[in-house]
């Protein structure tokens, strides 16, 4: 009960909020100010700070998993469901403590003490965005502008010739699809500095290709990139399926199509809030089995008590979980896959 309680508490944090939306075009706005990179207040995760980034389950503090030299570029997902503007703004505190907490905290932090983690804040576009092609368009772009100027940043000043691994989820995702095909694709040699792609939880990655950066195939793959948008095994989600949609299992790791053994899974990230629970958990291993299919990663949930209550409240969508389900495996395959060069 107090493991379905704590993920509870994620759920109900992010989706609980009653929203506001945007009712005016986006021409009528004043643009909010552009972050300034070289303030390192301006990045929500950095070396150099003291950040959520940094916080490891309180049982994996102890883990041996430490490699040198990797920076991860990490672009987090929509948190912004709660505004009258199109884009966020870069000083808002409450949005910015939401996304240390439940998006650093639950997401980046897989990649702790693995490697630099650099998060830019950026304009993120408001989540009602999606279902104006219009206005939404253009408050996309003001994000994109945002991380483009935020990556030129930190191959200039911050890289240092480190290895280079992106890592996205949701919108941060489709910003980095967008990075790729705009700005990296069009540069060989900064192409292959790109190690490694975690393009996770968004379904537009079938207009994403490149024939020198495709899809990982087996677990110690490089230079190549990983994509998954996870769904409950048997649930009606016909709008959504597309065998364009290349999928990756973050279990097996393996492009076979085969379903994963639940004695493979590692476990979850049960996440903790200051006032709620001090501590983060990895909990629940050998819980879970996944398979691809019609471009969707189909999760089957066992041996996790009150899970049916839980489901009920996420309908047919694992969307905000993609990291916290695989999380341990996705940390043990990083560190075994950055050690194979």
């Amino acid at each position: 009960m107090k493991n379905l309680f704590q993920f509870l508490v994620l759920f109900l944090s992010i989706y609980s909020c009653t929203s506001r939306l945007p009712l005016h075009s986006f021409e009528e706005e004043i643009p909010t100010a552009a972050p300034d990179y070289t303030k390192i207040n301006h990045w929500m995760a950095h070396p150099d700070k003291l950040d959520q980034s940094n916080s490891r389950p309180e049982n994996v503090v102890n883990d041996t998993f430490h490699l040198d030299s990797i920076d991860v570029f990490f672009v987090y997902p929509t948190i912004y469901f709660k505004g009258s503007e199109w884009n966020a703004e870069i000083e808002d505190e409450k949005l910015n403590k939401r996304i240390s907490n439940l998006v650093l905290k639950n997401q980046a932090n897989v990649f702790s003490k693995m490697a630099n983690i650099y998060s830019p804040i950026y304009r993120q576009m408001h989540i009602h965005g999606y279902k104006d092609n219009i206005n939404g368009i253009k408050a996309f772009d003001v994000a994109y502008e945002d991380v483009e100027n935020a990556f030129k940043y930190y191959l200039k000043n911050l890289n240092k010739g480190n290895r280079i691994v992106l890592a996205g989820h949701s919108q941060g995702t489709h910003l980095l699809q967008k990075l790729c095909n705009d700005y990296i694709f069009e540069d060989d040699t900064l192409l292959k500095r790109i190690e490694l792609a975690y393009l996770i939880g968004d379904l537009s990655i079938r207009t994403f290709s490149n024939s020198k950066f495709s899809m990982c195939e087996e677990p110690d793959d490089l230079n190549c990139y990983l994509s998954w948008n996870s769904f409950p095994a048997g649930s009606s989600v016909s709008a959504f399926k597309n065998q364009n949609i290349p999928v990756s299992n973050p279990i097996t790791f393996r492009d076979n199509g085969h379903a994963s053994l639940y004695n493979m899974h590692k476990g979850i990230l049960f996440s903790s809030f200051k006032f709620i629970y001090r501590k983060s958990k990895i909990l629940n291993s050998k819980s879970l089995s996944v398979i691809s299919k019609d471009g969707l990663l189909l999760v089957e949930i066992e041996n996790f008590p009150l899970w049916k209550i839980y489901k009920k409240l996420l309908g047919n969508n694992y969307h905000f979980l993609d990291y916290n389900l695989f999380w341990m495996n996705i940390r043990e395959n990083f560190y075994h896959r950055m050690q194979t060069r």
